[in-house]
Formats: C-alpha cells, sequence, structure tokens
C-alpha cells in the first residue's frame, strides 16, 4: 500500500534533495561524455522534474566546490550533520562508503529524513543493515537501496513476464559480471532475485578472474532460485572488458539481457528451418515494452516522488539491499569453505 506521503514545498512545489557523497556515483559519474544517458545521483536530482536539489556535502570540499558550482547547488556542507539541521531534506542520497551508511542513514532517519536512497551495498554487516532498516521503520523514513535496475520499467516488466510464465518455465540461467561480488555483483544479485524470487541455497568458488580491488573478490557461482533451480554465475577480469549479462533459457525462448541491461534480447521457439520435428530459437521482439531511451536514475527519482505522493509502494527497500548483502556474504562463507553448499535463509 502506498506510504509515507508528504506535500512538496509549498514555494516550489518540489521535494527537497541533498547528496551526501560527491564521488563518482555521487556526482562524477556524470563526467564521461560517452555515457549519454544520467549516471549520477546529484546529475539525477538536477534533472528532475520533482526535486530541488538543495544541497551537496563531502568531506573533501573541493569536490562539493566543483559539483555545485557545475549544477547551481546552493548548500555546501563538508558534515552531514550540519546538512541535516540546516537544510531538513525530503530526500538523501548517500553515496558514501558502505561502512559509513549505517551512521549517515539512522542519523538521518533521527532527522525527520522522509526518504533515504542509500547506494549499494547497503552495509558491510547483516546486524549494521537491520539496524539501518529497524531504524527506518521506527521513525517512519522509507529506505531505499540503489540497486537502479528494480527502478527500471522493462527490468520489471521482464520480471513479471517469467514470473506469470509468459516464457515458458526456466530451464538455464548463465550470467556474467566484473569488478568484485560487492560492487557489481550485488547489482546482478539483486536482480535474478527480482526475476526468480529468493534464492534457496547458494555454492561459490573465488573465480581465477582476478578482482581489481583484493578486498572485494570475483566469486563464481551455482544457485538456486525459487522459480530457477540452477543459476550459473561467472566472473570475468574487468582490466580485459566490463561485462554484466544474463542469459535465460526458457521453455518458449531466450531472454538475453545484455550491455549493463541497456540492451533485451529475445529469441522465440519456433518450428526450426532446417530439422523437421523440431523447434529452434527465432529472434523477435520481446513479450513486454522495452521503453527506449533507457534512464535508470531519473526512473529512480520518479519513483521515490510517487513514494513521497502517497501514490506508489517502494520497489527496492532495504530489505531487498539486506537479502543481496545476505547473498554475498553466504557466497563468501561458501567459497572459504571449498565450495560447500549454504542454505539461506
Amino acid at each position: 500500500m502506498p506510504t509515507c506521503a508528504r506535500s512538496p514545498s509549498v514555494e516550489t512545489g518540489l521535494y527537497r534533495a541533498a547528496v551526501v557523497g560527491c564521488g563518482r556515483i555521487g556526482c562524477g559519474f556524470d563526467d564521461d561524455s560517452r555515457r549519454g544517458y544520467v549516471a549520477s545521483h546529484a546529475g539525477a536530482l538536477h534533472r528532475s522534474p520533482r526535486f530541488e536539489l538543495a544541497a551537496l556535502c563531502d568531506v573533501d570540499f573541493d569536490r562539493v566546490r566543483q559539483y555545485s558550482e557545475k549544477l547551481g547547488v546552493e548548500g555546501r556542507y563538508r558534515d552531514f550533520r550540519v546538512l541535516l539541521d540546516e537544510e531538513s531534506p525530503d530526500l538523501l542520497s548517500v553515496c558514501t562508503h558502505a561502512d559509513t551508511h549505517e551512521q549517515i542513514v539512522v542519523t538521518a532517519a533521527d532527522a525527520g529524513v522522509r526518504a533515504i536512497l542509500c547506494e549499494k551495498p547497503l552495509a558491510p554487516t547483516l546486524d549494521a543493515a537491520d539496524r539501518m532498516i529497524r531504524a527506518c521503520q521506527q521513525r517512519g523514513a522509507l529506505l531505499f537501496t540503489g540497486h537502479q535496475r528494480r527502478f527500471d520499467p522493462a527490468h520489471r516488466a521482464a520480471a513479471d513476464a517469467l514470473r506469470t510464465g509468459a516464457l515458458g518455465s526456466v530451464q538455464q540461467v548463465t550470467c556474467y559480471y566484473t569488478a568484485g561480488i560487492h560492487n557489481t555483483g550485488t547489482h546482478l544479485l539483486d536482480l535474478l532475485r527480482l526475476l526468480f524470487g529468493d534464492a534457496l541455497w547458494v555454492q561459490g568458488a573465488y573465480s581465477h578472474a582476478a578482482a581489481p580491488d583484493p578486498r572485494d573478490p570475483n566469486i563464481d557461482a551455482i544457485i538456486a532460485f525459487e522459480h530457477a533451480p540452477r543459476v550459473v554465475l561467472s566472473a570475468c577480469d574487468v582490466r580485459h572488458y566490463t561485462v554484466f549479462e544474463v542469459d535465460v533459457l526458457a521453455a518458449e525462448g531466450r531472454l538475453r539481457i545484455g550491455s549493463h541491461g541497456f540492451d533485451f534480447e529475445f529469441e522465440a521457439a519456433a518450428p526450426h528451418p532446417r530439422f523437421s520435428g523440431y523447434r529452434g530459437l527465432e529472434r523477435t521482439s520481446a513479450p513486454f515494452e522495452v521503453d527506449s531511451p533507457r534512464e535508470f536514475l531519473l526512473a529512480t527519482m520518479d519513483h521515490i516522488a510517487a513514494c513521497l505522493d502517497g501514490q506508489a509502494t517502494p520497489c527496492s527497500t532495504g530489505v531487498d539491499g539486506r537479502m543481496a548483502l545476505e547473498l554475498i556474504l553466504a557466497l563468501k562463507e561458501s567459497a572459504d569453505h571449498g565450495g560447500r553448499t549454504i542454505s539461506l535463509p
């Protein structure tokens, strides 16, 4: 049910927003002209017709100055506590390192912030994630996790098609990712939960493909989900190229989500052109709508505004972020014990 309805500013008709953390996902990804889409929280809030980007905050004040001038933001802070006291934002985007998330999120909830968008991974531990979720529940704050694909209509439509059987029963799923199980793997694991329901068990092994940060390893895995009996994850070395791909072979066709979620390809099962009595796969349009252009973060801000309006229910919650973290930790436990099967939850 819609919750947490709140009126926007009488003066502007907009919800006030602030970003804590002016690194890449907070601000800097939009400096990359090749991206061709809005790639940072600050950029999305600046472009959103529903929000006023009122303030930026970072311990590196040079970053604050740089991006405030670029985006025309008046509120400039080193300390997020001062920001909360002086700006009273309706939405706080938390784009700092994971080990700082709990303090910022809990303080924001205590300060009366009504919506908090926390970047992934939600927290370094399940206990920290639980404290964040509990604080927001107790204060009536909406906690969103920044797994962007959940906010994208095409990914949600694909999930609906799979869940309703439009593609038939799932036979096999193969996935590829790079750059660490916490960094990129969390997006993949959350997407798999969206597509196939909760995980039942995992088996993990540390990958031979190197990860850029030794503290965040690549893990190869086999995972069983409610609606997909076997999903295979294979990590690759991002020094060669970046890849994020999900390949679903179902009874009535094949769905490939490639190019980090920007490309959807579908092949339907049809009479084989060469082999009588068999069906093959024939390229056709997907049995669901795929919008173009794709703007994950703009869709994120639209959804959060709708939740603040009381017209939508959060689609990517703190609980979703916690469950992705639980999967990551289970995979690491399995890898530490020679690929032992770890049951969930």
